[in-house]
């Protein structure tokens, strides 16, 4: 659960890197268990919403996720962490660097009217961009996704995760960190469908 590498960390029980919970579960595999099933029924709870979105809009739905589980949930997180080689965004950067981004999508027309082709690349270069800010502690995942997918259906698309392996999946991250889209894009282009 916990992959971050974050120094003095407050989120989690002291001397350990198990996130405090409001269950008190200080077990790493009874913790990820538990988050699996309480995400699996909140995220069911959310409903599609249009744009405009925002950082705001991120965190509303983090904590509509993690809210039964987290007291932080919903909020930004105040360390800086990073993943195996990638540093995330500077925790003190995440509400600018996340309104210059949203102000693009904006721009973009939250990248409606675009062949499918086209809002594959724009989806995969924003998602590999938002996905460096990540702005919360834990559960950016499964907000990021949940936020492409609103944004998806705004455009007239649908996303089908099902055809993502998870090793792909990773290494397209790594790659857009090094703004090499063209891995994610592949990924989109095959798990975007058009809307009827």
């Amino acid at each position: 659960m916990d992959k971050y590498d974050a120094v003095n960390d407050i989120y989690c029980y002291q001397g350990t890197s198990i996130l405090k919970n409001k269950l008190n579960i200080k077990n790493m595999d009874e913790l990820e268990d538990a988050e699996r099933e309480i995400t699996a029924i909140t995220a069911r709870n959310i409903d599609f919403s249009h744009p405009p979105y925002d950082l705001e809009y991120m965190k509303s739905l983090h904590y509509k996720l993690f809210s039964e589980l987290y007291d932080w949930a919903g909020d930004i997180r105040s360390i800086d962490i990073s993943k195996g080689g990638t540093r995330f965004c500077n925790c003190g950067r995440v509400v600018p660097e996340s309104e210059k981004l949203f102000g693009h999508l904006e721009n973009e027309n939250w990248l409606r009217n675009l062949h499918q082709e086209e809002f594959c690349n724009k989806l995969a270069e924003y998602y590999c961009e938002i996905n460096m800010i990540h702005p919360f502690r834990e559960g950016n995942g499964r907000v990021q996704r949940l936020l492409f997918e609103h944004l998806s259906l705004a455009a007239g698309y649908d996303l089908d995760w099902g055809d993502v392996a998870q090793d792909e999946w990773i290494q397209a991250n790594i790659d857009g960190v090094n703004v090499n889209y063209e891995p994610m894009s592949e990924i989109f282009k095959r798990i975007v469908i058009r809307c009827a």
